[in-house]
């Protein structure tokens, strides 16, 4: 009686499998959240302040790389093709190769962060552009992120309550930063501060500050230009210099030497934006002590 009742279990285990196989992976399907890709760090940090986990982010200029510079690699070239969204940041890599991803997915929406912004003219590679880099001023990321909640609404009409509602908290944090830096920065507005790459003018803009690069259209300064930037430092009273991961510190350095200044490192494609932006206020504030 027992093998008998062990092999109809198994004859009714084997003809119901497939179709067991088949639920699980239309669960699976279902379970596999919508991709959305961008092109730097922080940008990442402003789609998970409004999407949340209802969708997977990926981020094509890892941590260290630069974004003048970089080249997707043909991993990342393949996930595109089930992107839903691709959220451009400006970067000059994105000039080339943003032809090639819209051809690998034709499907793929695409939103420029810069789209309906303000923009301060670019200093550093590709002058001729707007800047990039608005994830520096907490009002133009709060403005962007408002667009990224209108274009998800319109992919995922389901979740638009889910958006909104992440988007009214993101908010209310970008508001309490932007407060929070105003009273810190307010002892040093007007002043200036020394950059190697000059990739914080929104942040300069902002808050009142006077921002001057060592590098310029993307180039070293000649020793004509370097000793007019040591002089202009010096009057300014400049201490710090801010150096990023991304760019040679070298020629930062024979300038900190020159003036008596301390270099400090700050990362402005660091994906906690939040954190970012406050480490910049107390460097800037130290420089004042």
């Amino acid at each position: 009686m027992l093998q008998y009742t062990t092999d109809f279990s198994s004859r009714i285990t084997m003809r119901f499998l497939p179709f067991l196989l088949l639920i699980f992976t239309l669960q699976a399907l279902a379970a596999k959240k919508a991709l959305v890709v961008v092109s730097v760090l922080p940008q990442k940090t402003i789609v998970q302040g409004v999407a949340g986990d209802l969708v997977d982010i990926e981020v094509m200029v890892g941590k260290g790389f630069n974004p003048a510079t970089y080249q997707p690699s043909p991993r990342q070239i393949a996930r595109l093709s089930r992107a839903v969204l691709y959220v451009r940041a400006g970067m000059p890599f994105e000039q080339s190769w943003l032809p090639r991803f819209t051809a690998v997915n034709p499907a793929m929406a695409i939103l420029d962060m810069r789209e309906g912004l303000k923009l301060l003219p670019a200093q550093g590679h590709h002058a001729q552009d707007a800047d990039p880099h608005i994830w520096t001023d907490p009002e133009l990321v709060k403005q962007h992120a408002q667009r990224l909640r209108d274009r998800l609404d319109a992919l995922f009409p389901a979740h638009k309550s889910r958006f909104d509602e992440n988007y009214s908290r993101f908010a209310a944090r970008l508001n309490a930063l932007d407060r929070e830096l105003q009273t810190t920065l307010a002892p040093v507005r007007g002043e200036s501060f020394l950059v190697y790459h000059p990739a914080w003018s929104y942040f300069a803009h902002r808050y009142g500050l006077k921002q001057m690069a060592v590098e310029h259209e993307g180039k070293e300064p000649n020793p004509r230009s370097l000793a007019r930037l040591i002089e202009t430092a010096k009057r300014a009273h400049i201490h710090t210099i801010l150096v990023q991961p991304q760019h040679s510190a070298a020629t930062a350095r024979v300038l900190a030497d020159a003036i008596g200044a301390k270099l400090v490192q700050m990362d402005p494609l660091e994906a906690d934006i939040f954190s970012a932006l406050r480490k910049l206020a107390a460097a800037l504030t130290a420089q004042k002590s």
